[in-house]
């Protein structure tokens, strides 16, 4: 009787072992990102004087801004380091803001596709912004905590996922990869 307990209880840890998934975290940084401009008025600094066709994707900065005459938003990509479905959840952390005395509304949205290239992605070519996957009030003075983005890091395609940076409110700016200070991905796996 006793040894059928102990039996019973040993093969209980043993299955209890077997289906329990080990989580891992893993953190990787954006591999490309840009500012893309939307604007009617003239850009003098822009090819033809076109704010569509001007291409940021090498500035030390990253900009976002609902307000005015131009319509700026951050375009981040990443390379996933697992497949999405091994993804739990993941979160994204931009580095610090570099200036904002008012409060700000940040929105991140996915974007609709990810094959664009830092040194040609305009207000022209870049990719639609798809559905939006949250939206965070920043107090002013402050900096926006890690996000949870988990749906666009489940749907990515081929490995990549792109998500744009925009404002609700007041401008933005924050640095990007060229500075040497990427967007940081959070990756939390459920490995089988």
């Amino acid at each position: 009787m006793q040894l059928s307990r102990i039996v019973i209880a040993l093969v209980a840890v043993i299955v209890g072992m077997i289906t329990v998934a080990e989580s891992r975290n893993i953190a990787t940084p954006a591999v490309k990102d840009s500012t893309i401009l939307r604007s009617t008025t003239s850009c003098p600094q822009c090819p033809e004087s076109n704010c569509y066709k001007c291409t940021l994707g090498h500035n030390n900065t990253l900009v976002a801004s609902s307000g005015g005459l131009a319509f700026l938003q951050s375009l981040v990509g990443f390379e996933m380091p697992v497949a999405g479905t091994e993804v739990e959840s993941c979160t994204v952390q931009i580095p610090a803001f570099l200036t904002h005395q008012y409060p700000l509304t940040v929105i991140i949205s996915s974007a609709a596709a990810s094959a664009w290239d830092e040194d040609t992605v305009d207000g022209s070519n870049a990719p639609a912004a798809g559905n939006i996957i949250t939206s965070v009030d920043v107090p002013a003075y402050n900096n926006l905590a890690a996000v949870d983005i988990s749906p666009a890091c489940k749907a990515a395609v081929n490995g990549e996922f792109s998500i744009y940076f925009s404002a609700g409110s007041n401008r933005y700016e924050f640095w990007s990869k060229d500075s040497g200070n990427p967007a940081i991905l959070h990756i939390t796996t459920n490995d089988d």
